[in-house]
């Protein structure tokens, strides 16, 4: 009887290690993932301008909330918008029909490209919508906003 119980133990013990190393290596592999996929880096940032041909307050794809699909002169992008809020604070607002500029950076993130906006500029408005980490900013009020040099220069 004891020899069948310590073989019980002894292979349940085996069957634990095995389950515990899995987990370990797919945890370690997930924050590898979300680490390379929302790196956000100022030095590789660009700048496109275009027509709005779309707008959408809440997508639930690729990155949840604002998303714009912009007609560049290279093809349409698919440009995320940081925070609904942070752009009514602003009293910002795209349309279809729309002409934008908006300095970020494109990423993807498996389900295709998307261009993380950080300063969107609208006629003579112009509003930080991520820090230079890509964070989209909390709402705040406008008269705080510094839109000096945001574009390289006074504005």
């Amino acid at each position: 009887m004891k020899p069948k119980i310590r073989m019980c133990l002894g292979s349940a013990a085996f069957a634990g290690a095995l389950l515990a190393v899995s987990f370990a290596g797919a945890q370690q592999k997930s924050a590898q993932i979300q680490q390379t996929s929302f790196s956000y880096d100022v030095s590789r940032e660009t700048q496109i301008q275009g027509t709005v041909v779309s707008y959408t307050a809440a997508s639930q794809t690729a990155l949840a909330g604002p998303h714009a699909l912009i007609r560049t002169s290279s093809g349409n992008v698919d440009v995320h918008l940081g925070s609904a809020e942070t752009m009514k604070a602003h009293d910002i607002f795209v349309a279809p029909g729309d002409s934008v500029k908006i300095v970020g950076s494109s990423h993807n993130f498996g389900s295709g490209d998307v261009f993380l906006a950080r300063v969107l500029q609208k006629g003579n408005q112009t509003v930080a919508l991520r820090n230079a980490k890509g964070i989209p900013l909390e709402p705040r009020h406008p008269g705080t906003a510094k839109t000096r040099s945001i574009l390289g220069g006074t504005r």
